[in-house]
């Protein structure tokens, strides 16, 4: 196991570079010429704004902004190389040292940003994914054990319209039903924005009452997809030879199903949820804009809006190491649930 993980992290190297390379090309083809600022004053002189830009380190070739955003850089300049980089100015560590780089907005270290919004970002999808699983599990095992009745039927058309609804609709229809209708109607009513009621808040009560609606929007997806799979791989498990011979044993149909089958059935289902470690950046971003959750995905929206592209790659970057780990952290996790399978 230590050989094959040992390997996973060997191969993530090149994926990681990849992802960074085309990152930083999309944002300098979008973004690259922006100076911070300009918009105030679209008045500023040209040697102002070259300036600026040489401040910034905007004025050097391409591929020497590429390798110092990277880190390569500082290690140049630790070898006396630094001229081949673009002179003696100052290097920054780069990602390789765990400097994402400084915001083009406030100046701040984007990873300090990211590390502030993380818990919340933690708590919401957390919460999704718990409530996601408590659910799907249930489901699918109930429509796949009354395969082709009413109930699996009603459970296929509510899966399926899990996946058509679009989240900021449903979201948006959460908030005028339990926010806006709610205390129209004089009944107790959920926060529509934040995560903390600005005044008295924080409380563990006032955190539930703001998570609630963001959670069960993305728990809703969950549900649809993570349901209709365990219900594929239980309908297949409940096929096997070892199934029908426990059967056949005179064993109990719950204890068939419940014990034997369910654990087997599942264990794929590992690998979606491994997937979902980079749903700390990505898969919330929606969500977290339309309740105004102040997380890592309405950091990256909000960013990005504000063409801070410094901060934009550093949460792509961030999520692109998220998805190695998840992936990595599925098959181990993978590999402990099932005894069948080892990795050599």
């Amino acid at each position: 196991m230590t050989g094959y993980v040992a390997r996973r992290l060997l191969t993530a190297i090149p994926v990681l570079f990849g992802v960074t390379l085309i990152t930083f090309l999309l944002m300098h083809f979008t973004a690259g010429n922006y100076v911070p600022g300009l918009q105030l004053d679209p008045n500023l002189k040209p040697s102002d704004v070259a300036r600026i830009r040489a401040n910034l380190g905007l004025d050097r070739p391409l591929v020497v902004q590429y390798l110092d955003w990277i880190g390569i850089g500082a290690l140049f300049k630790a070898v006396g190389l630094a001229g081949a980089l673009g002179g003696s100015r100052n290097i920054d560590p780069g990602i390789l040292e765990g400097n994402f780089g400084r915001s083009l907005i406030d100046g701040g270290p984007v990873l300090a940003s990211v590390l502030e919004r993380l818990p919340n970002t933690l708590e919401l999808t957390a919460t999704a994914i718990v409530v996601g699983l408590a659910l799907a599990i249930p489901v699918g095992v109930v429509s796949a054990v009354r395969r082709g009745g009413r109930l699996d039927q009603f459970l296929t058309v509510a899966s399926v319209a899990g996946f058509a609804v679009p989240q900021f609709w449903l979201g948006l229809l959460l908030i005028l039903l339990f926010s806006v209708e709610f205390h129209a109607w004089g009944l107790p009513w959920l926060p529509s924005s934040g995560a903390v009621s600005p005044l008295g808040g924080g409380g563990l009560l006032d955190r539930l009452q703001h998570l609630a609606m963001p959670a069960a929007v993305l728990a809703f997806f969950y549900l649809s997809a993570w349901s209709r799979f365990v219900r594929s791989s239980m309908i297949e498990t409940l096929s096997q030879d070892y199934v029908r011979t426990a059967r056949a044993k005179g064993m109990s149909e719950r204890r068939t199903v419940y014990v034997h089958a369910l654990r087997n059935a599942v264990a794929p289902l590992v690998t979606l949820v491994g997937l979902e470690l980079p749903g700390l950046v990505s898969g919330a971003l929606v969500v977290e804009v339309v309740f105004g959750w102040p997380g890592i995905g309405l950091l990256a929206f909000q960013r990005a809006l504000q063409y801070d592209y410094t901060t934009v790659m550093g949460i792509t970057t961030f999520a692109a190491v998220l998805v190695v780990l998840g992936n990595l952290l599925a098959d181990v996790l993978y590999a402990a649930i099932d005894p069948r399978v080892r990795y050599s």
